[in-house]
């Protein structure tokens, strides 16, 4: 184990590279940050386990006999809950390829039971089907592939968010859950760890599609009762833009004749021969008007508009 990194070193004696290169799988704050703390958990449990199996056991037991027990309970609890926080970094790395390993142990284990119970050429015979149906039957296909790329994005948001997100001194990261396919693409649970927001995701959306490789991606609350739990929705395709089959269309006679209707005449110009073309009225016949009035009848001007007596004083 290297002072600054716990990992797998790689020294390159030779050819292109630099030499005593390491391959970081938990940094050294984080190490012992962790240590720090499971060190501090282990003596409150002990005291506080400790305490309660004691007093319980002076009921049962005398008062000597009761001290060890209660030492005894105490070191185990808090060396089981110590070596959980010890070893966390490691149980969340085994988290991250937690599906990987289990296909592989699936895989083995179902090939070493095979060929337990039957000749090495059955269970090829088997193995062969299986891979030929997967990748010859297109549901099965794009079920498959659609599975392969949440396995992919799920280590794709990993490095995306250890180069951008910040971290707290024990380096804790977003908790990535499982991924499902969705229609679009998939959608990966995530929880924010405390001094994340979801406002920092939004900014950071752009980033996250570069680095996976997919056309956008949408952040969702997936509890309106709480900010940390968020739904990332990685899109790689646009379903509304194919086109989809009905049923319907089915279910549609085709023996239906088809119907002709009649084409109705659009006159090319108006037909204004009934309409003449002089006026016939006399001009003398017209009435005159003077200053705008009408004319007189039977030699008395009619009344307008200011002929009103309450409007004389305008």
């Amino acid at each position: 184990m290297s002072k600054s990194t716990f990992g797998v070193h790689h020294h390159n004696r030779g050819g292109i590279g630099r030499r005593g290169s390491s391959v970081t799988v938990i940094q050294n704050n984080v190490q012992h940050s962790y240590l720090r703390t499971a060190k501090i958990t282990f003596y409150v449990v002990l005291a506080v386990v400790g305490i309660f199996a004691a007093v319980i056991s002076t009921y049962y037991l005398p008062p000597l006999a009761a001290v060890p027990i209660g030492l005894a309970a105490g070191t185990i609890i808090g060396g089981l809950a110590a070596s959980i926080i010890a070893i966390w970094p490691v149980l969340r790395a085994i988290w991250w390829w937690l599906p990987e390993i289990t296909l592989v142990l699936l895989l083995i284990g179902g090939w070493v039971y095979l060929q337990d119970q039957t000749n090495p050429l059955i269970t090829g015979a088997a193995y062969a089907s299986v891979i030929a149906g997967c990748c010859l039957t297109p549901a099965s296909r794009r079920y498959a592939l659609a599975l392969l790329w949440c396995l992919i994005v799920r280590h794709r948001l990993r490095a995306c968010f250890s180069t951008f997100l910040p971290t707290d001194r024990h380096g804790h990261l977003p908790f990535i859950g499982l991924a499902k396919p969705i229609p679009v693409g998939e959608r990966v649970w995530v929880w924010l760890r405390p001094g994340l927001s979801l406002d920092q995701i939004e900014n950071q959306l752009g980033r996250i599609a570069v680095a996976c490789w997919a056309a956008s991606v949408t952040v969702t609350k997936a509890r309106t009762s709480n900010s940390a739990a968020i739904y990332l929705d990685i899109k790689r395709r646009d379903v509304l833009g194919g086109l989809v089959g009905s049923p319907l269309t089915e279910e549609l006679p085709t023996d239906v004749p088809a119907i002709t209707r009649p084409i109705a005449t659009v006159p090319a110009q108006l037909d204004l021969a009934d309409v003449p073309e002089n006026d016939d009225t006399d001009p003398t016949e017209r009435p005159a008007k003077k200053n705008g009035r009408p004319p007189a009848v039977n030699g008395i001007p009619a009344k307008t508009a200011t002929d009103n007596p309450d409007l004389d004083w305008i």
